[in-house]
């Protein structure tokens, strides 16, 4: 573990290390050795305390959503509680990592806080995470520390089905694409299953373009052979369409459909299967990531 504070093992709290210097040691309360009891117990003004876990391994390369419950204290009080007020709206701050190499270099990270960006979305699938959870330090005698930090990855999905969707309802003119909203959000789309509900009418095209020739004609005198022209048949189908997953957001999913065998652009009548990651948010009220 690691952060910008220090565990008193004494209290069992982690707290933030003191802004003081060595200069400090000429002024008052640090000036004689009698004074000089602790030396981080009192913050000239209000900094941030971090305290970062450890890489957590879930096995494979996943999308998860990540939980965090903190417990705070006070220094010399550990039992009671920060209260996480309005004027203090942007504690606590969470940093969500991801890699997929065990060091966590090149990983990818998110920031959330209470105010600005409290909702988590999912940066893809990792197999390490590591969570890094900032708070204020508060000012005077008694700093604000953290008790406890649990966390939690779930792979957990949730689904919904979207019965008869006519995509034709989401064509704007200008794309092949169709996004579809969803019922329900999610903190990432793991699956989109698509049952086509009508059928398309295409072509499909048989037969020979070209003519067919047994001897060329550099071998032989002009017209001695007569070659055969090659036909074409075109015949009208009707059959399912091809159906592409293009992208996935939080609340929406994009497909595009296509004639099977022309490719060209086209709508139809579909069931839709999600499933999906929860949602986690920062709690406005305690700080929690849930």
């Amino acid at each position: 573990m690691a952060g910008t504070g220090f565990y008193d093992k004494g209290q069992g709290i982690y707290l933030p290390k003191d802004t003081l210097t060595w200069t400090d040691l000429n002024t008052s309360p640090y000036a004689t050795w009698d004074n000089w009891t602790s030396w981080y117990q009192n913050l000239s003004s209000s900094t941030r305390v971090s305290f970062t876990g450890t890489i957590v391994d879930v096995g494979k390369s996943i999308k998860v959503v990540p939980r965090v419950t903190l417990s705070t204290g006070l220094d010399g009080d550990r039992s009671t509680p920060i209260t996480l007020d309005s004027s203090n709206e942007d504690i606590p701050k969470i940093t969500i990592e991801g890699s997929n190499n065990s060091d966590m270099s090149s990983a990818s990270s998110v920031v959330l806080t209470r105010t600005s960006s409290p909702t988590y979305a999912s940066f893809g699938a990792k197999r390490y995470y590591r969570v890094t959870v900032e708070i204020n330090s508060g000012t005077n005698a008694q700093p604000q520390g953290l008790t406890g930090v649990s966390v939690n990855f779930s792979a957990k999905n949730i689904e919904e089905v979207l019965s008869s969707v006519n995509t034709a309802t989401y064509d704007d003119g200008s794309s092949v694409t169709r996004t579809i909203p969803t019922a329900r959000s999610y903190s990432a789309i793991t699956f989109v299953g698509a049952t086509p509900l009508t059928t398309v009418a295409d072509t499909v095209v048989s037969g020979a373009t070209g003519e067919s020739k047994y001897v060329e004609d550099d071998y032989t005198a002009v017209d001695y052979f007569v070659s055969t022209a090659g036909g074409i048949t075109t015949s009208a189908i009707t059959s399912v369409p091809l159906i592409q997953l293009v992208s996935t957001a939080t609340d929406s999913f994009t497909v595009r459909l296509f004639k099977p065998n022309t490719a060209a652009e086209v709508d139809a009548t579909m069931d839709f299967l999600v499933k999906g990651l929860e949602t986690a948010s920062i709690d406005s009220t305690t700080g929690n990531l849930l």
